[in-house]
């Protein structure tokens, strides 16, 4: 490139910030600005020489191309729009038969290889079936009954349960599955019945593999599917049939379902902000490896920063929590603080700048110690300030956000102490000992003990506690090997990280068991009624509910169960007796209260919502006329931990079954003569404690509280595990940041380490010791799931029977439940 230096730089600069904007906020002149850079880019690289250079161009001519195509097909959706849909309409529709003749073909050769499958030995038939049920595209099971009809093998998920009897090409349907099946028959008797899911209920959690979904994500139309004979007359729906010797037989029936404008505007914003996205790393990485001088890899780098800053990258990457202001958010470094990710890329390229400071070996002056001890004050303030940004979830934290932010806050204090060692170091040679990286390190593992012990649940450290810091960070700055200042600061800034990320997650555990008893007592809910008020509108526009099945169907879908309000779910005919009931958690509402609250209804009234202080808190119940003779109630408690979940409701929604963040408790009523206590949150060795006075039908109750702190030995474990990572994470990042400064890479001596006798040693060791090691480590891993998946098939077990006896049988007839 020395014909023309760095211009080419400047261009590939110009077109991510460009695309950066587009992707912000979709318009056309971004698109000119890129294009624009695009040409100017072809102009400057040309001729065409090597691959790297070739890949480049290749890189940008994608990424214009990408962004003119994503901008036009927004503009046609805002512009022309009934066009656009026409278009869609006709597209899905000639692909649609096509579609569903081969899900039965697929089908139709699978149950022809399933009936081949010996009859003698079932662990080899469902070996094979297992086999042949694929685990990619339409969702399809298949099963072999034998004579009776009783299931011999089987592979795949079955939503339906088979069936000998029905024609060899058949469809069933319930009010949550649409399936298409196959049935073969052998001489000896037995039956292969192989199913494709057609369709899946929105309640279904799990209905992404069906045929109307996977259509839906490939056409943006989707399918509104009939059971044979249901179907509205239009000239929209397709009759699917398939030939018998008897004529055309309908199976079922098919609409498809345009989206909305705005629907398909989010949608077409997506696709073109994911190809985007990736296109400009993939311009960037090209970049990369052409630049030959560390100016022009820090300028791409800087332009990497500003795509993070500006775009929202993060649903393009499928790093939502990682971008997310709702997880991570401080106002103190502006839009370099914005979210976890944008914050560990800003600490990355500091840590790199730093990096490159360092290898310069400046000169020790008295204006560069000033600069690297006031970042040495400001570092552990830094630390505690960012760790107050962090906001955790209600339900929970996983292991990788809780990683994300410690290695965020670890990246952003390692960008202070870095260029701090690099002007420490001076220009004459460092000491050959570790004494003090060492010190550094038990001072600072010393802290972190401290904090642990000190710390409180009414505004977490005292203020004396930031000052501990202090010698540890000195002392792993000072000149040191390079390997000693890498593992120095990885350990202290990693060590910091983890407990500040610690305590805030203890602290947004405190949050939400604060909101959570701040729900109890006698103060109303301002949601419930009016999502109550929508989800009787919803169920009016519905055919009328007349099975268990057919509430939660009309529940799932509404804004009351997806903001996660318990509710009790029942049918009831004008006198007040019940006719089904759905009891998803355990409310404080006997039936003889829901009977008498459904015989007080005027006859002339349609519904109305009826309040009720109960325990532990205010109820509320929707009475809805739905037929002349029935009504239904729909009832909603407080969103609260002291409402458990029925045996129905933990099957239906198995996402409550995980770990709670915190405990909550009723006392009986106390004495009214007995002083109360005052709430205040306290530690008391391993566990925060506090007691909410509330007062509730029958008297004052006390609300125990509880959040585990979880012991010494599970925090040590972790801490050493995640600081091992941050000492990881440091020297790949330092590794990294001296490739981008320029310094030569080290060429491995395989021929000297083969020669070597401690290699060769090492290597005869391992082999005696760690290979049985790892053997028997495979063994018990393997016996292990061996128990845990039958532990598993128990548990299914018993939670099935357990909610099928607590649903028990439709009082209309005895029919089930559900």
């Amino acid at each position: 490139m020395s014909h023309r230096p760095r211009w080419w730089v400047v261009v590939v600069v110009v077109a991510v910030v460009a695309s950066a904007e587009w992707l912000r906020a979709p318009a056309i002149v971004p698109v000119a600005f890129a294009v624009l850079g695009f040409v100017t880019g072809l102009a400057v690289l040309y001729p065409f020489g090597g691959w790297r250079r070739r890949g480049l161009v290749a890189s940008l001519l994608g990424l214009g191309f990408a962004l003119c195509v994503a901008q036009w097909r927004l503009t046609a959706i805002e512009t022309d729009w009934p066009a656009q849909r026409e278009r869609r309409v006709e597209a899905a529709s000639e692909r649609l038969s096509g579609d569903l003749h081969a899900a039965l073909h697929r089908a139709d050769r699978l149950a022809q290889a399933a009936l081949a499958t010996s009859p003698d030995d079932r662990a080899a038939a469902l070996e094979v079936l297992g086999r042949l049920v694929p685990s990619t595209g339409t969702e399809m099971s298949v099963a072999v009954l034998d004579s009776t009809g009783n299931p011999w093998a089987w592979a795949g998920r079955h939503r339906l349960a088979p069936r000998a009897d029905g024609d060899s090409i058949d469809s069933r349907a319930t009010g949550y599955y649409v399936v298409l099946e196959a049935r073969r028959h052998s001489p000896d008797g037995r039956t292969a019945v192989a199913g494709v899911l057609v369709w899946a209920h929105p309640a279904v959690p799990d209905r992404s593999s069906s045929l109307a979904e996977l259509f839906r994500e490939r056409t943006e139309v989707g399918l509104a599917v009939y059971p044979r004979g249901t179907a509205p007359d239009s000239v929209d729906v397709f009759d699917y049939e398939e030939p018998t010797t008897a004529g055309p037989r309908l199976l079922f029936s098919v609409r498809p379902v345009p989206p909305e404008q705005g629907t398909a505007k989010q949608l077409a914003s997506e696709r073109g902000s994911r190809a985007v996205t990736w296109l400009v790393l993939l311009t960037v990485a090209c970049a990369l490896s052409m630049a030959s001088h560390p100016t022009e890899r820090f300028a791409l780098l800087g332009a990497l920063l500003w795509l993070a800053v500006r775009a929202p990258i993060g649903p393009a990457l499928a790093l939502q929590p990682l971008f997310s202001p709702a997880t991570f958010f401080r106002p103190l470094l502006g839009p370099l603080s914005s979210s976890a990710g944008v914050l560990a890329m800003a600490g990355t390229m500091l840590t790199i700048a730093g990096v490159w400071l360092w290898r310069r070996r400046l000169p020790r002056r008295w204006p560069g110690i000033a600069v690297g001890i006031a970042l040495l004050v400001a570092a552990p303030y830094l630390i505690s300030s960012l760790g107050r940004g962090i906001t955790p979830p209600a339900d929970g934290v996983s292991v990788g956000l809780w990683l994300t932010w410690q290695l965020a806050i670890m990246v952003s204090a390692a960008a202070l102490l870095v260029p701090t060692a690099a002007l420490f170091r001076g220009d004459g040679p460092e000491p050959r000992s570790w004494w003090r990286i060492s010190a550094g390190v038990a001072i600072a593992f010393a802290a972190a003990i401290v904090g642990v012990l000190v710390w409180s649940p009414r505004g977490g450290w005292p203020d004396w506690y930031t000052w501990l810091w202090t010698p540890a960070l000195l002392l792993v700055t000072l000149p040191a090997p390079r390997w000693a200042v890498i593992s120095g600061i990885a350990l202290v800034a990693g060590s910091s990280a983890a407990l500040v990320t610690w305590g805030a997650e203890l602290t947004g555990k405190i949050q939400v068991a604060a909101r959570d008893v701040a729900r109890l007592g006698g103060e109303p809910d301002p949601l419930a009624v009016p999502l109550l008020d929508r989800f009787g509108e919803q169920v009016r526009r519905a055919p009328a509910p007349t099975t268990a099945s057919e509430m939660y169907a009309l529940w799932h879908g509404s804004a009351l169960g997806s903001q996660g309000y318990p509710a009790h779910l029942a049918l009831w005919s004008n006198r007040g007796s019940l006719l089904e009931e759905l009891t998803l958690d355990s409310l404080d509402l006997p039936p003889s209260l829901l009977s008498t609250v459904v015989r007080n209804m005027a006859p002339a009234d349609t519904g109305r919502i009826v309040q009720l202080f109960r325990i532990p808190g205010v109820h509320y119940v929707m009475v809805l006329r739905v037929s002349p003779g029935e009504m239904m109630t729909a009832s909603v408690g407080p969103r609260s931990r002291l409402v458990l979940p029925g045996r129905v409701g933990r099957l239906l929604d198995p996402t409550g079954l995980r770990s709670p963040l915190y405990r909550l408790s009723l006392s009986p009523p106390a004495d009214p003569a007995a002083e109360l206590p005052r709430p205040r949150w306290r530690r008391e060795g391993w566990t925060v404690r506090n007691e909410y006075p509330v007062t509730l039908p029958g008297g004052t109750r006390i609300v125990h509280v509880t959040v585990d702190l979880r012991g010494p030995v599970p925090l040590f474990v972790r801490g050493v595990l995640v600081v091992l990572l941050d000492a990881a994470v440091l020297a790949a990042l330092w590794f990294l940041a001296e490739v981008v400064s320029g310094a030569p890479l080290p060429r491995p001596r395989w021929r000297s380490l083969v020669r070597s006798f401690r290699i060769r040693l090492a290597a005869t060791l391992a082999a005696f010791f760690l290979l049985p090691a790892v053997g028997f480590a495979a063994w018990s891993f393997a016996r292990l799931a061996d128990e845990v998946e039958r532990s598993r098939d128990l548990l299914i077990t018993q939670t099935l029977r357990d909610a099928v006896l607590t649903a028990g049988g439709s009082l209309r007839g005895g029919g089930p439940a559900m």
